[in-house]
């Protein structure tokens, strides 16, 4: 008998993204290579047939989770006594997967029943911690160390937050933390209209409440946040191994920033 899942709304996500990464996994060349998430699948008592990931799911969760390791990885080059908050951290094992610094103190934090979950299903290391807090809380940043450069890590977490929430949790970070980076993932705001029509939010009954435009909009509404870069998932150079069809949809898609830039990440520094 497998762990049994007791979780709803945006929370249940967490499962589309595990199971994603687990399907990736089993490609003869994977994206990510996330060998962890098919153990994870293994142990876990769901009926996965409900959220049906798509092939296209796969792609947009292995391509960001892939760049965003490689953002990681780049940051803790230069900060090897970093802390990491990887907020709204699901069941993804990247504090596992990525080859840290000795030095780095790693947290991971989700609501409680996600913390409680997570905490069964992997195993104590040295320099790793988990929170179990609702990341739009401010409660739990008091046990978080305020004077080390922090990268901030928050993947699948901001489409999900109202604009107001996100806006606050971002001040509320860089009022906390002394220097550092901010990685995430984004929509624009015309998604929101059709997010409805997505058969993992239909499913879940999860919502989205946040598109954000211009990136640079946020360094007035968060001071002290100075925007880096943001990268489409479009450009993702394993679209190259993609169908023919796939790489002229792609190809086309590009060419219209609304739609090259519907979904992608974005780093800032702080």
């Amino acid at each position: 008998m497998g762990e049994t899942i007791r979780l709803a709304g945006v929370h249940e996500t967490l499962l589309a993204t595990l199971q994603a990464r687990a399907l990736d996994n089993r490609q003869p060349d994977p994206v990510l290579g996330d060998a962890t998430a098919e153990e994870l699948l293994r142990r876990i008592d769901y009926d996965f047939s409900r959220i049906r990931t798509a092939t296209k799911d796969v792609r947009i969760v292995t391509f960001r989770a892939r760049k965003l390791d490689e953002w990681a990885s780049e940051f803790l080059a230069t900060h090897p006594d970093a802390v990491v908050l990887h907020l709204a951290c699901g069941l993804d094992s990247r504090a596992f997967r990525l080859d840290l610094p000795d030095g780095v103190e790693w947290i991971d934090v989700d609501v409680p029943d996600v913390i409680g979950l997570r905490s069964r299903l992997y195993p104590d290391r040295d320099g790793y911690r988990m929170i179990g807090a609702s990341v739009t809380t401010d409660e739990w940043l008091n046990s978080v160390p305020g004077d080390r450069p922090t990268l901030v890590v928050a993947e699948g977490l901001t489409p999900y937050l109202q604009e107001a929430d996100g806006e606050e949790m971002l001040r509320r970070l860089i009022r906390h933390l002394p220097k550092g980076a901010v990685m995430f993932d984004a929509v624009l705001p015309w998604t929101l209209r059709f997010a409805k029509y997505s058969q993992l939010l239909r499913a879940t009954g999860a919502t989205f409440g946040w598109g954000i435009g211009d990136p640079r909009s946020l360094e007035s509404r968060a001071p002290g946040l100075r925007f880096q870069e943001q990268w489409s998932l479009l450009d993702s150079p394993h679209l190259l191994g993609a169908r023919p069809v796939e790489k002229w949809v792609g190809a086309g898609m590009r060419s219209i920033p609304q739609l090259r830039y519907a979904h992608r990440l974005l780093r800032f520094a702080f």
